[in-house]
């Protein structure tokens, strides 16, 4: 988001209100799933120390043409009497009203008792059994769940295998936004005692009322075929040893057309080919967080320019994806991230591709950072984040904080949530370490002398994690990697203390508030660093303001840029008016760099 209006925000937040007028197709109504259970299996879930378990089974009665899966959630200290009742009058409830459906009558007086007495008739129509003997209903539901050697459950003489905590699906949910060309995936799954990568999805479109199997697999991509299609997944969730009942659910929405050719697959282009041995390809990207675009201000004042539906988090982050997975980055770092989007979106999919990544909250906020790496070329080391307000102490910095005289200042900067994130990676193909650095500075116009301070402790901090691996990794070349938004113009000290090591007590920056001056204060240090995709015209772009923010900042000693993925023309950012818009799902511009090893 621009500099120019950020500040808008803080006093909207309090008052975030959803969406409340979208386009139909992006409205949050999904269908239920449901679940496929064999015949002669009854499922428990239950989890030590809960008072509470699950239990699932089919029944059917093919008389009434009954096939019905039971659900029943009950206290573990009920009696199993008590349990098996309750199970016989469900059961012989629904019984009875199928009877009276295909009687289309009601039934007579005396039936209608002898149907009762059916229903209080437990001890032989449904029973726990162990090794041929009937489990003593007195005993505790308890009994059940802490010993379930041999036991099967009896329901009018059909035996069913009890399975206790398998593999299961507890939800799975289709997104309300699905476009051709563009990833889609389950927007929420829920699963337990399985593993996601073991587990076995399947992708079927509704075509003249059948189902037709289009794909496999956790992702799919919609063509054209599809549009105008319901679209149905299944999933069988596995873990090592197990696989657990099939569960499926259909969209709520169909295939839609989509925004077509967007400026992005140009730039894929560039990057169709996956990266090996001295060359990586790094990504960064601010993607909008949907706290801030959600709001009344953004749609009314800061993007009336877009569409709400693009506006719509459930509309962006399908852009975002296919923007993301067609760079074939090695290392991807975002500001910005919906936490939510974080843990629905970006992870579950960015897996399937063999990434995993790491994500901050800023403090005490709905928004973060996140990095993901490609698990196929790198280790990771450790990862950590630091509040920087909280981290004054670290001694480098320490040095320059002690030089600010004006109290203001300090209360400020101590007052913000900013925070940087590291990864450190090694890489699996060379003796090479990187210190992966992400942040996301301070917004405010009249705050330069803030994203200086907080840029330079960023920078400190990320230098403490290179001394630390060399030490530690003597054999390895250690280098540094510094993204984000850094909410500041090349001409602004920021960007020269990145790239010319030093800003001296003089400059403008230190001056930015009449009431914040920095005075007799200068910064140095002495890691060679450059700004890899150099300083493009622009990085953001709305109706409001327009400027380069973004950068990826490399050390220059151990690595060399191979190539800078193109920016978007100025004609491609302004054909909507701005950012974003039903073709750029942010309002910044991805920085996207081929970086080589030197040695």
């Amino acid at each position: 988001m621009s500099i120019l209006v950020r500040n808008l925000y803080t006093k909207c937040l309090t008052s975030f209100l959803p969406i409340t007028k979208v386009h139909e197709s992006f409205y949050k109504n999904y269908s239920k799933s449901r679940m496929q259970l064999q015949m002669n299996e009854a499922i428990i879930l239950y989890e030590e120390g809960s008072n509470q378990f699950s239990m699932w089974f089919r029944y059917i009665n093919s008389e009434l043409n009954v096939d019905r899966l039971f659900n029943f959630n009950r206290q573990v200290n009920e009696p199993i009497n008590k349990f098996l009742q309750r199970m016989n009058n469900n059961i012989q409830a629904y019984n009875l009203k199928k009877y009276r459906r295909k009687h289309k009558k009601i039934a007579k007086r005396k039936n209608e008792t002898s149907e009762e007495e059916e229903i209080n008739g437990v001890e032989n129509n449904i029973k726990f059994v162990r090794n041929e003997s009937i489990l003593d209903g007195n005993l505790t539901c308890k009994s059940l769940l802490e010993d379930f050697a041999n036991i099967k459950l009896v329901i009018s003489d059909i035996e069913y295998v009890v399975k206790q905590n398998v593999p299961y699906v507890n939800k799975i949910v289709l997104p309300s936004s699905i476009l051709v060309n563009f990833p889609t995936y389950p927007s929420k799954l829920e699963i337990r005692n399985a593993d996601k990568a073991k587990s076995i999805f399947n992708w079927y479109k509704n075509n003249n009322h059948t189902w037709t199997h289009v794909g496999q697999g956790y992702l799919y991509v919609p063509n054209t075929s599809d549009m105008g299609c319901y679209l149905k997944i299944s999933c069988e969730p596995r873990n090592e040893t197990e696989c657990g009942p099939i569960v499926e659910t259909i969209s709520n929405s169909i295939v839609q057309h989509g925004p077509g050719q967007c400026p992005f697959d140009i730039r894929h282009a560039f990057t169709r080919n996956k990266l090996f041995g001295k060359s990586f390809r790094i990504t960064s990207y601010n993607i909008l967080a949907n706290v801030y675009s959600a709001t009344s201000l953004s749609k009314e004042t800061l993007y009336p320019y877009c569409p709400q539906y693009a506006l719509s988090i459930d509309y962006r982050k399908l852009l975002i994806l296919k923007e993301l997975i067609g760079y074939n980055s090695d290392i991807i770092c975002l500001q910005e991230v919906d936490i939510n989007v974080y843990k629905h979106d970006l992870l579950p999919a960015l897996s399937e591709l063999n990434y995993d990544g790491t994500y901050n909250l800023k403090n005490e906020q709905y928004e973060g950072l996140a990095i993901f790496y490609n698990q196929e070329r790198f280790d990771q080391l450790t990862c950590d984040y630091s509040v920087i307000s909280q981290g004054i102490n670290l001694e480098e910095f320490n040095s320059v904080w002690s030089l600010i005289q004006n109290d203001d200042v300090k209360k400020t900067f101590l007052n913000r949530n900013t925070i940087v994130q590291v990864v450190v990676l090694r890489s699996k193909e060379n003796p090479e370490i990187l210190i992966i650095g992400n942040t996301h500075l301070y917004f405010l116009p009249q705050a330069d002398h803030i994203r200086l301070l907080q840029a330079y402790y960023s920078l400190v901090y990320l230098r403490t994690f290179a001394n630390k691996m060399k030490a530690e990794h003597p054999e390895c070349n250690v280098s540094i990697l510094y993204c984000g938004d850094f909410n500041s113009a090349p001409e602004k000290a920021v960007y020269q203390l990145m790239t010319q090591n030093y800003v001296p007590e003089d400059h403008t920056d230190w001056l930015s508030n009449p009431e914040e001056l920095v005075e007799n204060v200068s910064i140095k240090h002495d890691t060679n660093l450059a700004s890899a995709c150099g300083t493009p015209e622009y990085t953001n772009y709305t109706a409001t303001f327009s400027g380069c923010l973004d950068y990826i900042f490399y050390q220059v000693d151990n690595l060399q840029v191979e190539q800078v993925i193109p920016i978007p023309s100025k004609e491609e950012l302004s054909a909507h008016t701005g950012l974003p818009s039903v073709v750029f799902p942010s309002d910044h511009i991805s920085l996207c760099v081929d970086l080589k090893w030197l040695k």
